[in-house]
């Protein structure tokens, strides 16, 4: 199906031409066109579209002044050169995107391409959010099934389950009223419905009391063949959306209002209806989308009205049986399993149904003629039994009293028995109960107690089970006097190392770490692990004197250090991972537990700034700096989410001094205190993810200025150089988004380079080539910057396909005063040479040194002596 566009512009030729490159371009699309603002919002009214294309300026207006009329559509603008202000300011409004409408008409080359991609996005954002509705329903039905089950194990012999599935079926259905009843026979009758839910119909008040005092047994509908003949005779679905004239009456009850729309829905099971859901006045009448969104509930209550009535069967057998059989009554009364009598003496005389008694024989522990107190129990003391046979010898029932014995095999055994004493015209006979095997269950219980403290991976302790040893060791050091040290590792690049290993590689050496760290402390020490690939120790018992805790502690961590340090062996390969260690020593109980933890995890994020494998004690200037840090941050992401960072050009010349390009570098103007350091905040841009935003954000400025010089003769031919980070470029997505903004801004990709550090080239090496010449074949440069500070080799060089070597300032400065420098610049600049490559030499501040760099054939210059970065506007002319 043809995209619906409309584009308004009273230009003929260009809406011509328009047209033209669509049809060369074969877009499947259907677009009118429109003069002024008023024909615009006439045919806005008239039909939808999915996208508006619209020129800025207009005879009755601007484009800003069809914002609402355009509804769910998306708008593009297209503004006057040197305009481009106003297409920033339609962003911001809810435009998509904007183009520079210039005199020359370029721009319609791309349009239609924009508009069609900008309808596909809109149609799959459709198809998405259509997508998350359905699910987002289907997860409502799953919660309102899961509340109905869990109301009724609660109370399966109260109504509240199906009160919440009616509620459900309401919600779910957007219904005004509704019920759900049981279908009941009668001899051979015909058969009637049984309400076990209504909502209120908010009918008279005569018909609202009676609802509200319905008896016990439920609402009956008598005429039901009128009420709901199909779907109770034949099991089909009932949907009226026409008034009730037109069907007949309906047989509701007295005081029930009209009905606009009706949904019948029987509910089957056994092979016949057994209850049935009836909803009423939904706007806009059902259909079937509704029936097959409610039918798990229909399913739910076909479940739950089965169990019901078999409730409802054993409770009247049960009562059946109570009245019969006295003997059978106390039993029933009390539990299922096995049945045990003892005489009066307390001793036990019988019993039947036990496990292995089929054999020939008792469970070792239970013996005929044997007290229960003679019993060997594993969970119970004297003082247990001597409670216990206080209240046999006085006579009283008991419930649920839960021995642990230890059976032939050797293993653990669990039993409750209940029991009610015995009379016989007022003379006590004995006890007779019933017991049964709760082994399962308390081993159960035994599993989901240890899950809740213990690691499943590692069986360590958990994140839970640290915080209440801590909480212990706190107080111990408090009332002993002695001190105490927490260690939180972290494992070094974790991450690669789990995606190269896999899911099941990474557990696997966690469980190694887990293991060697055990071997590292004391038996009462604790290793625990913390989350994720994180570990803490937490050591006690350590001297008074906070110096020598330290010097244990450290030596501990240097031990940890090594051990850690080793190579693993996982999948037949040797994996390193080493950690950094944060330690925290504590005195006394003052410090909380979250506390002491914070602070060790500020010491371990300082070994981890220190270069990783390595530990470091907590000091209060961390907590300070951490406070600093995470002011940068939040004040960081306002400036990023309010675009209020600037990019400043520093010029890049020629060997003879002419300005060949420029290299965009971001400023953050701070108030009060002025411009922020990039050394500053880049670092907190690269930890939390934002230098993602903050490379967009400067990406885009940079090629909206190469756009803008692209109509300025003196700077047309300039570059702009623009660094990307290694999170940036591994990004899935790196080079359609990047190709998608050059193409946005209008610059020519030919005038940007791309500046790649070579922290890059470490990861996916593949990868990293891929994308590179996905760029080069756009057009884009590729520049590696600091080179000879990283990891660079000539196999590198040799596969990726630079077009320039950036030398690090560190090697320019010293060119004139140090041999090796002098040496390494030189090299650079031939290695440069015999791979075709250009060279750019950074941090040039003096005469000299650009005259020595020449000399060895640098071809160009960056630094102070040419200029430092400053504004678009301040850069000298070129």
């Amino acid at each position: 199906m043809p995209y619906s566009v409309l584009l308004v512009d009273p230009d003929d030729a260009l809406f011509q031409r328009v047209l033209d490159v669509a049809e060369r371009q074969r877009l499947d699309w259907h677009v009118l066109r429109a003069t002024s603002v008023a024909q615009a919002r006439g045919l806005l009214q008239q039909q939808a579209f999915e996208v508006v294309a619209l020129r800025h300026r207009l005879p009755d207006g601007t484009a800003f002044d069809l914002r609402r009329a355009a509804g769910g559509a998306a708008l593009l603008i297209g503004v006057e050169p040197g305009q481009e202000v106003v297409g920033l300011r339609a962003l911001r409004q809810g435009f998509v995107g904007s183009w520079v409408h210039d005199a020359a008409g370029r721009f319609a080359l791309t349009l239609p391409t924009r508009i069609m991609r900008i309808a596909q996005r809109r149609q799959q954002d459709s198809q998405r959010n259509t997508v998350n509705a359905r699910l987002a329903s289907q997860n409502r039905v799953l919660q309102s099934i899961s509340q109905a089950q869990a109301a009724f194990m609660a109370a399966p012999t109260q109504p509240l389950a199906f009160d919440r599935l009616l509620s459900s079926f309401m919600s779910l259905s957007h219904s005004a009223y509704g019920f759900l009843g049981e279908v009941v026979a009668e001899g051979e009758g015909a058969p009637r419905l049984r309400c076990q839910a209504i909502a209120d119909t908010r009918s008279d008040n005569e018909e609202r009391a009676r609802l509200a005092d319905r008896l016990e047994s439920g609402t009956v509908f008598a005429d039901l063949d009128r009420l709901l003949e199909a779907g109770t005779d034949k099991g089909r679905a009932v949907a009226l959306n026409v008034s009730p004239e037109q069907h007949g009456p309906l047989g509701l009850p007295p005081g029930h209002p009209p009905l606009e729309a009706f949904l019948g829905l029987p509910v089957r099971a056994a092979g016949r209806v057994v209850a049935f859901v009836g909803l009423a006045n939904r706007p806009g009448g059902y259909a079937q989308q509704q029936i097959e969104l409610l039918e798990p509930l229909v399913s739910t209550v076909a479940q739950l009205s089965l169990v019901s009535r078999t409730i409802a069967e054993r409770m009247s057998t049960e009562k059946r049986l109570r009245e019969s059989e006295a003997r059978w009554r106390d039993l029933t009364a009390l539990s299922y399993g096995w049945y045990w009598e003892t005489d009066s003496e307390l001793r036990l005389a019988r019993t039947e149904g036990m496990v292995g008694q089929s054999e020939g024989y008792l469970p070792n522990p239970l013996q005929l003629g044997m007290h229960p107190w003679e019993m060997e129990t594993l969970n119970l003391n004297e003082n247990h039994w001597r409670a216990h046979r206080k209240l046999l010898e006085s006579h009283q029932e008991f419930h649920d009293f839960e021995l642990e014995l230890r059976n032939d095999g050797g293993d653990s055994q669990w039993m409750s028995i209940s029991g009610r004493p015995v009379f016989d015209e007022g003379v006590f006979r004995g006890y007779r109960g019933v017991g049964r095997d709760i082994s399962a269950r308390k081993h159960a219980e035994a599993r989901v107690e240890w899950l809740a403290f213990i690691d499943d991976l590692t069986g360590l302790p958990n994140r839970r089970l640290l915080l209440d040893r801590l909480e212990q060791a706190l107080g111990d050091s408090t009332r002993l006097g002695r001190c105490g040290a927490l260690l939180l590792l972290d494992l070094d690049n974790f991450k690669d190392a789990n995606d190269t290993l896999g899911p099941a590689g990474g557990d696997r050496l966690l469980t190694q770490v887990a293991s060697r760290l055990r071997g590292c402390v004391r038996p009462h020490d604790t290793v625990a692990r913390f989350g994720g690939d994180e570990f803490v120790v937490l050591v006690q018992g350590l001297p008074s004197d906070i110096a020598a805790a330290s010097a244990q502690a450290e030596a501990l961590a240097q031990a940890v250090l090594a051990t850690l340090g080793r190579a693993y062996s996982i999948d037949d390969g040797d994996v390193v991972s080493t950690p950094s260690i944060g330690i925290a020593v504590f005195a006394d109980h003052q410090l909380l537990a979250h506390e002491l933890i914070k602070r060790a995890d500020l010491a371990m994020y300082e070994a981890k700034a220190a270069g990783r494998n390595t530990y470091c004690f907590f000091d209060p200037s961390m907590q300070e700096g951490a406070l600093v840090r995470m002011r940068l941050e939040s004040d960081l992401r306002q400036a990023l989410a309010r675009q209020l960072l600037l990019v400043y050009y520093q010029p890049v010349v020629d060997r003879k001094g002419r300005m060949s390009g420029v290299e965009a570098l971001v400023r953050w103007p701070r108030p009060p205190g002025g411009m922020v350091s990039p050394a500053e905040f880049i670092p907190v841009a690269e930890r939390t993810g934002l230098i993602v935003t903050l490379g967009r954000q400067v990406l885009c400025m940079a090629c909206r200025q190469l756009a803008v010089w692209a109509g300025d003769p003196r700077r047309a031919h300039l570059t702009i150089s623009v660094n990307v980070s290694a999170r940036e470029f591994r990004h899935p997505q790196f080079v359609s988004q990047m190709l998608s903004v050059v193409e946005q801004e209008g610059a020519n990709p030919r005038l940007l380079k791309l500046e790649i550090t070579e922290s890059l080239l470490l990861h996916d090496v593949q990868d990293t080539i891929a994308k590179m010449a996905a760029l080069r074949s756009h057009g884009l440069a590729l520049s590696l910057d600091d080179f000879g500070t990283g990891y660079s080799s000539l196999s590198y060089l040799k596969k990726l396909p630079f077009d320039q070597l950036k030398i690090d300032q560190s090697f320019v400065r010293g060119v004139l005063v140090d041999p090796h420098d002098a040496a390494v610049a030189c090299t650079i600049i031939q290695l440069a040479r015999s791979f075709g490559l250009t060279v750019v030499a950074e941090g040039v501040e003096t005469e000299g040194q650009r005259e020595y760099l020449m000399a060895n054939g640098c071809e160009l210059f960056q630094g102070y002596l040419f200029g430092r970065p400053v504004p678009v506007d301040q850069l000298p002319e070129s």
